[in-house]
């Protein structure tokens, strides 16, 4: 009966990992999806994706707080390939010839195939970004043990948005825009970031902590 419960109690633990490690991933190709519009929201121009990539930074911490840092960085950098895989499969998609009777169709390259520069940016910003986090994340966890759950998240967050918002700006716009434009975009994207990264705060406590760092 005892050997029972705890086979069902690590099938749930096991889940609960499996679902934080897809919704994570998820909510980076959504992202990137959404990065590809410019969007005005309150009177600033910021790319789509700002909207929701902030929650993937709460949680992941909520991911590192349930299955340690190991899974949480392997997270991080299969969500970089499978970003990479989604952009290289729509890049071949438009690079096959359209369907005679069907016409061109230009608008799916036009929308869902940008530049590879851009591509780049944004898996190298997230990457970068998110394996910072985790460090403070770990970091700070050790410092303050099972008190402060809600400071990992804030010190963690607090750093990579920027770091992630300067490397995706400098790769994807230096030399395109000029410096002034870049700083404007760069204060627009910090302010929703933090924005919606304070909304997900509390997000932290929904799972219990393990004994990984």
């Amino acid at each position: 009966m005892e050997r029972a419960m705890e086979r069902a109690m690590e099938q749930k633990h096991s889940k609960i990992i499996i679902a934080l490690a897809v919704a994570y991933i998820s909510l980076t190709l959504f992202a990137n999806i959404g990065s590809l519009r410019i969007v005005a929201l309150l009177g600033l121009a910021v790319d789509g994706g700002t909207l929701l990539y902030p929650f993937t930074f709460t949680l992941r911490d909520i991911l590192h707080k349930k299955a340690g840092a190991t899974i949480a960085r392997f997270s991080i950098w299969l969500a970089a390939a499978i970003n990479l895989l989604l952009f290289g499969f729509v890049w071949l998609v438009a690079a096959l010839p359209a369907a005679e009777d069907v016409g061109v169709q230009a608008a799916y390259a036009e929308v869902l195939l940008p530049g590879l520069r851009l591509v780049l940016a944004s898996v190298a910003a997230m990457t970068v970004a998110e394996l910072l986090d985790t460090l403070i994340y770990a970091r700070v966890r050790r410092r303050f043990g099972s008190r402060r759950q809600w400071l990992r998240v804030l010190l963690s967050n607090a750093v990579s948005v920027p770091v992630d918002t300067a490397i995706f700006l400098l790769i994807a716009f230096l030399g395109r825009y000029t410096w002034p434009v870049l700083v404007s975009i760069f204060l627009a994207n910090l302010l929703i970031k933090y924005a919606v990264s304070l909304l997900s705060l509390g997000g932290v406590y929904l799972v219990r902590d393990v004994d990984r760092a």
